[in-house]
């Protein structure tokens, strides 16, 4: 399938987008893993690496590989060019970006719950209280540089990385062939998939649906101020907030869990 023909039927962008996109972050994963492999096949000793610093650099590897892949290939095979627009970094952030993203984070927080609700009264098997897999444990921060590691990499890198590559290249892309509601739906479904298996043993469904009704959110900023950096911002309260909860006081989700049964 030659991409004159693509350009001629825009509508399977709307498949091979997404799929490409999400392709590009799996294998990223798949290649950091087989290195892995590879390094220990050879006798490296990694697992004398501090593990906080080790999920660190994996993950840069990750986001960073995932970047290459998707913008790299087209334009080395195809000479398809990615502009700073279409990733939306074209611009610096402002002061707009600041105010959207606070109510913004808001309205993500009424809609998922609302959202879960929904869903879990019409599909009763999903576990809410199902953990997220995440790059780092509890076990693993003991020192004050070690939580500072794990804080960059999950409240500044990840929503940086993410947004530029769902919100910035796929939606920009997609943009580009497809109404607005299209777009939102489809990258919102990738990012949503994105989270779904990560490399654990079972599947993240209760992640994978609130991940889709943040990237709603997400994509709506993204249209509405023409930039991802609302949509950093939001994702990255979202997850820092996440990273207080899970690392630094997580007794406050115990209290709460407890105040609501006692209620």
């Amino acid at each position: 399938m030659s991409v004159n023909f693509l350009d001629k039927h825009k509508y399977l962008w709307l498949v091979i987008l997404p799929l490409w996109t999400y392709g590009a972050f799996m294998l990223a994963q798949v290649l950091v893993g087989l290195v892995q492999e590879l390094l220990l096949i050879l006798n490296v000793p990694l697992a004398s690496i501090n593990q906080t610093v080790y999920a660190t650099v994996a993950s840069v590897i990750v986001y960073a590989v995932s970047l290459v892949i998707v913008i790299g290939v087209p334009l080395a095979i195809w000479r398809r060019k990615t502009t700073t627009k279409e990733l939306g970094v074209h611009d610096w952030p402002s002061w707009m970006d600041i105010v959207l993203s606070v109510p913004a984070f808001i309205v993500y927080i009424i809609c998922s719950g609302v959202f879960m609700a929904i869903l879990t009264s019409l599909l009763p098997g999903i576990d809410l209280q199902q953990a997220q897999e995440l790059p780092f444990s509890q076990s693993m921060l003991g020192a004050s540089w070690q939580y500072v590691l794990a804080f960059m990499t999950m409240v500044v890198l990840a929503p940086l990385a993410e947004e530029m590559l769902f919100r910035g290249y796929l939606y920009g892309k997609l943009r580009k062939t497809a109404p607005i509601w299209v777009s939102i739906l489809v990258a919102s479904l990738a990012f949503g998939l994105a989270h779904l298996w990560v490399g654990g043993t079972a599947l993240q469904w209760a992640v994978t649906i609130d991940t889709f009704v943040l990237s709603l959110m997400l994509c709506t900023l993204r249209e509405y101020s023409g930039a991802i950096w609302a949509g950093v911002l939001l994702h990255a309260i979202k997850n820092g907030l996440a990273f207080y909860l899970l690392f630094v006081n997580p007794n406050v989700v115990n209290q709460i869990q407890a105040a609501l049964m006692l209620g």
